[in-house]
C-alpha cells in the first residue's frame, strides 16, 4: 500500500472496513461491520462472553425471597407460597434456580427480553418455569386481541407453540416502547463486530506468520546450495516451541537482527484496549470484574464494586422483581402484601473488619440487637438477644430544657425537706 493509497484509505467514509482490509487482507474480512450479529458471533468476542458471564452469574448468585407487609410497617419472610418454592428452591425439573436466573440474564442482555413457559397443575395453579432461549422466541401481537403473544420456535415460519400473556412470564430489558425490549446485540453490533476484527487479525498474524520475529544476514551473496542446507537447518533444529531456547550457530559470519514491536503493532494492542472498554461500557461492567486492570487500585476497585451492585445490577433486580410480582402473583396475593425481592445483602457485605464496625454502631444507638446481629452472619440466635440497647445521654427533642427545670425542682424540695428533719 503506498502513500496515497494509505491517505484515501484514512480519509474515507467506511475506515474501519478498510482498515480491516489493511490489516487481514481483503479476502481475509468474515464480519462485515454493519447488520446484526448473532449470539453465537457475539459470545466467541471474549469481551462480550466475559460482560454476559459477570452479570449472569451476579444475578443467580443472589437468591429470590417472598416477604410479606405487616400493618406496623414492617415485614416477615415467608415461603408458604408456591412462588416461593419455583423461585428459591425448583423453577422447573431440569433447572436449578441458579441456573434459571443465569439464562433469565443471558437472554434480558443477548435478546434484549426474557420469556419462559408457566407451568401449572391440573387446578391450574402455577407449578414452575420454563424459560426459552432468546433467539427461538419471536414477540408479536395478535391481530385480533392485540395482545402480546410469544412464538416458540427456531424461526417466525417454524413456529412449536405460542404462549399468551396469561401463560408467560415476559421480562423486558430496556425497551424504546416499555413492552418489548431491544437487543444489545444490534446496537452494539458494530462495536462488537470491530473488536472481532482484531482478534482476527491477531489469529491471522500467528497462522501465517505476518510478521516474521527477526532476519538473518549473511557478508555476501549466499550460494543455492548453501541457501537450502540453511532453511533445512533451521526448520530441523530450531523452529516449533519443543526446540524453543536452542543455542544457534550462524556460519560464514551470519548474524540475527530481532525485530522490534512497529507503532502499527502498539496501535492496534491501544485499539483493542479501547474495544474493551467499548464492550464493558455497553454492559456497565467495571474493567476489574473482566480482568482489565491497568488503571486499578485497591481503593477505586472497592468504589467500583459497589457502583457495580447500585448502577448495574440494582436497576436489572428491579426490573425482574417487578415483572415477576406483576406476572406471578394474583391480585389477592398482592392486595394481601405479598411480593417478591432479591436479597442483595451478600453483595453489599464488606470485609469482617469492616462488618464488625457496622454492627457496633447499630448495636450501640439501638437499631440492632445481638440476635439481630447474629442472624445476619448466618449464626443461630442465643437467649435474651432480642434487647435493644439506649444510650443514657439521649433524650427526646425539645426535653431538655424542661428535665432541668423539673430537676432544679427536685432537687429544691429535697433540700427543703431535710432542712426541716435538721431544725426539728
Amino acid at each position: 500500500m503506498n502513500i496515497l493509497q494509505r491517505m484515501k484509505l484514512l480519509f474515507s467514509n467506511d475506515f474501519d472496513a478498510a482498515y480491516q482490509r489493511f490489516l487481514i487482507g481483503e479476502d481475509e474480512v468474515r464480519v462485515p461491520l454493519q447488520g446484526n450479529i448473532s449470539t453465537a458471533t457475539a459470545m466467541k468476542y471474549t469481551a462480550v462472553f466475559a460482560c454476559l458471564r459477570v452479570l449472569a452469574e451476579t444475578a443467580a448468585s443472589v437468591p429470590i425471597q417472598l416477604y410479606r407487609k405487616k400493618e406496623d410497617g414492617g415485614r416477615e419472610s415467608r415461603n408458604d407460597l408456591g412462588v416461593f418454592d419455583i423461585l428459591h428452591n425448583r423453577p422447573n425439573e431440569e433447572m436449578s434456580p441458579f441456573n434459571f436466573k443465569e439464562q433469565m440474564m443471558m437472554s434480558l442482555n443477548t435478546g434484549g427480553n426474557s420469556v419462559s413457559e408457566k407451568l401449572v397443575d391440573r387446578r391450574g395453579s402455577l407449578v414452575g418455569l420454563y424459560p426459552y432461549p432468546c433467539q427461538k422466541v419471536t414477540v408479536d401481537r395478535d391481530p385480533e386481541t392485540l395482545r402480546l403473544i410469544y412464538k416458540i420456535g427456531s424461526s417466525s415460519r417454524n413456529v412449536a407453540k405460542t404462549l399468551t400473556r396469561d401463560t408467560a412470564l415476559h421480562i423486558p430489558g430496556l425497551s424504546l416502547d416499555g413492552v418489548i425490549g431491544v437487543s444489545p446485540l444490534t446496537y452494539a453490533s458494530a462495536a462488537i463486530q470491530l473488536g472481532q476484527s482484531y482478534e482476527q487479525f491477531g489469529v491471522n498474524l500467528y497462522k501465517n506468520g505476518a510478521f516474521p520475529s527477526g532476519a538473518f544476514t549473511f557478508e555476501g551473496e549466499m550460494s543455492d546450495t548453501a541457501f537450502i542446507r540453511f532453511k533445512e537447518e533451521m526448520k530441523k533444529n530450531y523452529q516449533g516451541m519443543k526446540r524453543t531456547g536452542t543455542p544457534m550457530i550462524l556460519e560464514s559470519g551470519g548474524k540475527f537482527q530481532p525485530f522490534v514491536m512497529t507503532p502499527m503493532d502498539a496501535q492496534l494492542i491501544e485499539n483493542k484496549k479501547f474495544q474493551l472498554q467499548d464492550i464493558a461500557r455497553i454492559y456497565r461492567v467495571p474493567l476489574h470484574l473482566i480482568q482489565h486492570l491497568d488503571n486499578a487500585t485497591f481503593s477505586n476497585i472497592e468504589h467500583q464494586s459497589l457502583e457495580f451492585v447500585m448502577y448495574t445490577m440494582l436497576p436489572w433486580f428491579k426490573r425482574i422483581e417487578e415483572n415477576m410480582n406483576m406476572q406471578l402473583l394474583t391480585p389477592a396475593e398482592r392486595m394481601a402484601g405479598f411480593y417478591v425481592e432479591f436479597k442483595i445483602d451478600a453483595l453489599l457485605r464488606g470485609d469482617a473488619k469492616s462488618r464488625a464496625e457496622s454492627y457496633a454502631i447499630g448495636r450501640q444507638w439501638g437499631w440492632l440487637s445481638v440476635n439481630d446481629i447474629r442472624r445476619l452472619e448466618n449464626m443461630p440466635p442465643i437467649p435474651n438477644g432480642d434487647r435493644y440497647l439506649e444510650p443514657t445521654n439521649m433524650v427526646e427533642a425539645g426535653k431538655t430544657a424542661e428535665a432541668t427545670v423539673q430537676a432544679k425542682a427536685i432537687f429544691e424540695e429535697i433540700k427543703a425537706l431535710f432542712a426541716e428533719k435538721g431544725a426539728a
